[in-house]
């Protein structure tokens, strides 16, 4: 048995790398060949059994997308909201939908909305009636930081947009969620930590600051604010033994309830239990793993099967890819599932006899858990996170028992004060909210030691595959192996540490949406162009894109100039967060340096600014610092925003210098710019549109897209379709430019694009 599910959870699992679904026909075909095959083939009748199970949930999903008349247009939506909401401005949540256009849909579909002011505040469990202007999923793609798509697609989140101000936005039904009731409750307290209290409560962690995210993550401690296995755990234990000392108590009292299996009706009672709480933590994806496996533990014994750690994971990873095959593609089930693995693998390899039990064993047991876990875990992490927090082992030791045997159980009994005593549910939260102010204050002065954490640059996978398994063959058993050849494995992660010199320079148009920002790298140095916009929620392109991509090439404190065009907000609003990321480089605008006559040599290339002559004499766009960076065979043209008027003075008076091989188109492709005649002087090989997926200004506009096609044999790019856009230069050579794209070359994935 155990093999059979290991063929079809394999074969699930190689849909994270398909570059795109098998058609109908051929998932139709695979079905009816897996049918015929199954029962004298069984191992292979379970593999294809996997891959039509996944082929099948994509088309499924790709099904429920809207059509191109739904997203091109407003829509009225009625349905309810799922996602817990607090803030009363510039709000976001999701909405599960039942009608679309006043009619109603067979399957209710995700969307996620924001509200800029809503007429009424939202609250999870309401029933809402809105016009909405919605798109499909769709986020950044750039070589590195949050892939926000895939995040969408493993959600299951079918669309995004906004509310619009309209007359018919109604509030239907106002019937708030017991979750969101019991949050408001507590929320009306006001503690001074009730953000991290509202996290490790109700799973809640939309109140957390960006510091916040900082101070765990480095530190190692942020799945303690998750609701995850470790809470349903201690919850389902503390429910047992009470469940089970009441009922005991109870039956011993009553001859006729003799015949009850104690053991039986505690454990029926804790699914239960457990199953509340999960709803308390709104049925997150880690809270619904914990608790299939639990079920399934309790169900095992219930029947008095024997099955072993091995088939239990096995069985559980089955149920859950037919149940959430979606999950897969977000990382929080590899994290889940590899952790629950390497704590089997621990009580594996360091068993504890019953004789040996004591205290001692038990904080040896624990010690030894948690260094395993956090040793064995360290490759994922590192390759997922690019960092290496070296305090979490200590932090997690001394963090975790009193989060989950101290901080959790009081705040679970407060929140049953809730609905029965006010005043006693804020004593408790008030106890808890003390211990969080000290655990908070133990994460400060951790992450202040010398080497608390660092970052490490982007390693190929297979690095730190060879990592693990050079981690993995020292915890185990000696074997026949000697031990001390296994550092053969870190010999890939060695010479890393070696970064030769290359003649190559690379230009990068950044996929940041509406905007512009370029990198322009050579022998680890960067030049950068632009630096994307910034938005009143605290979204900007400098943390989402330009400092993790910086981050993984190991570049943050090698910036040696940025330059910005002109001061809008789609190219300079991100400046004030790029600048607290990097080591301060040297800063020109076209309101100093960066205008004619700025001429530089830099690593052989040169950067030039071919205008503006003076900007006060235009406005914004067309004041744009216009740059040209070349060796002796290849260039690039950063020319802004500029319009056709002023592509008409650069062609009467800078005709041979505004050649240029590859071309960020002007103005992200409006019409008002890129006129036939600037086309035909540049002649670009290259022209790539920095714009975002489905803007409001409708770039590039199908004119100027015609014009590149009749006057020019340019390949073209538009950042929203092909995502980052990279091109790699032989250094004063005649060889051509290579080309890649994020969504075509670097991540194809089906899932993703």
């Amino acid at each position: 048995m155990d093999s059979k599910l290991l063929s079809f959870i394999a074969a699930s699992f190689t849909s994270l790398v398909w570059t795109s679904l098998p058609s109908i026909v051929i998932t139709i075909l695979l079905f009816i060949c897996t049918c015929l095959i199954i029962r004298k083939y069984q191992h292979l009748g379970c593999f294809l059994l996997g891959i039509v199970w996944m082929a099948s949930v994509g088309h499924w999903q790709y099904t429920l997308q809207l059509s191109s008349e739904q997203t091109s247009q407003p829509v009225q939506i009625l349905g309810k909201v799922s996602s817990l909401v607090i803030a009363e401005r510039n709000i976001r949540f999701n909405l599960k939908v039942t009608h679309l256009d006043q009619q109603p849909l067979f399957f209710a579909k995700t969307f996620r909305l924001s509200w800029r002011d809503p007429d009424w505040q939202i609250q999870q469990g309401q029933q809402v009636k809105l016009m909405v202007k919605v798109k499909p999923p769709h986020g950044l793609a750039n070589e590195a930081g949050f892939n926000y798509q895939q995040w969408l697609f493993s959600e299951g989140i079918i669309a995004t947009g906004y509310v619009k101000p309209h007359g018919d936005n109604q509030l239907i039904g106002d019937v708030k969620s017991i979750r969101q009731t019991l949050l408001n409750r507590m929320l009306a307290f006001d503690l001074p930590h009730s953000r991290w209290l509202a996290a490790l409560t109700f799973g809640y962690r939309g109140m957390l600051q960006p510091f916040d995210w900082l101070l765990v993550q480095n530190t190692g401690v942020a799945h303690l604010i998750a609701i995850s296995g470790l809470h349903l755990a201690l919850v389902a234990s503390i429910s047992y033994v009470l469940i089970g000392w009441v009922a005991g108590a109870l039956i011993s009292r009553f001859d006729t309830l003799h015949y009850i299996n104690l053991h039986n009706f505690a454990m029926l009672l804790t699914l239960f239990s457990t199953l509340s709480y999960s709803a308390l933590a709104g049925f997150g994806l880690p809270t619904l793993r914990a608790w299939l496996m639990l079920f399934l533990f309790s169900l095992i014994f219930l029947c008095n099967k024997n099955l072993g750690a091995k088939r239990l994971i096995l069985l559980a990873l089955s149920v859950f890819i037919l149940l959430f095959p979606l999950s897969i593609f977000a990382l929080s089930f590899w994290l889940s599932f590899t952790a629950v693995i390497i704590i089997c693998f621990v009580f594996w390899r360091w068993p504890v006899k019953k004789t040996d039990f004591s205290l001692r064993t038990l904080f040896t047991g624990m010690l030894k858990v948690q260094l395993c876990l956090s040793v064995l875990m360290l490759p994922l992490v590192a390759w997922q996170f690019s960092y290496i927090s070296t305090v979490s082992p200590v932090v997690n030791l001394i963090a975790v028992p009193i989060v989950t045997m101290i901080l959790v159980p009081i705040c679970i009994m407060a929140v049953v004060c809730l609905a029965i005593n006010p005043e006693w549910a804020f004593a408790l939260f008030a106890i808890a909210d003390f211990i969080v102010g000290y655990g908070v204050e133990f994460l400060n002065f951790a992450l202040k030691l010398n080497g608390a954490y660092f970052n490490l640059p982007v390693f190929s996978p297979w690095v730190w595959c060879y990592v693990f398994l050079f981690v993995l063959c020292v915890c185990l058993p000696a074997f026949w192996l000697n031990k001390k050849y296994l550092c053969l494995f870190l010999l890939p992660l060695a010479s890393y540490c070696f970064t030769p010199k290359t003649t190559t320079w690379r230009v990068d148009i950044l996929d940041v949406g509406q905007g512009v920002a370029v990198l322009i790298t050579k022998n680890n140095r960067v030049i950068i162009y632009d630096v994307g916009a910034s938005y009143p929620s605290g979204f900007n392109m400098a943390d989402s894109v330009l400092l993790p991509i910086l981050q993984a090439r190991g570049l943050s404190n090698k910036v040696d100039l940025v330059l910005l065009s002109h001061g809008d907000n789609d190219h300079a609003g991100s400046l004030p967060q790029l600048l607290e990321g990097i080591q301060q480089p040297q800063v020109l605008t076209n309101q100093d340096k960066c205008r004619q006559g700025f001429d530089r040599v830099w690593q052989g290339l040169r950067v030039t600014a071919l205008w503006p002559d003076d900007p006060l004499k235009y406005n914004d766009n067309n004041g744009s610092c216009v740059i040209k960076v070349a060796d002796d065979y290849h260039s690039v043209l950063l020319p802004g925003d500029i319009d056709k008027s002023i592509e008409k003075q650069l062609i009467e008076t800078e005709s041979e210098a505004i050649q240029a091989d590859i071309l960020v188109a002007p103005h992200h492709g409006s019409n008002t710019s890129s006129s036939s005649e600037f086309i035909r002087t540049v002649a670009a090989k290259y022209v790539i549109f920095s714009q975002g997926f489905m803007n409001r200004w409708d770039f590039p506009r199908q004119e100027v897209i015609d014009r590149y096609q009749k006057f020019n044999t340019a390949t073209l790019f538009a950042t929203s379709d092909s995502g980052q856009v990279s091109f790699f230069i032989e250094y004063n050579s005649t060889a051509a430019a290579k080309v890649k794209t994020v969504r075509k070359d670097m991540y194809p994935y089906w899932y993703a694009n």
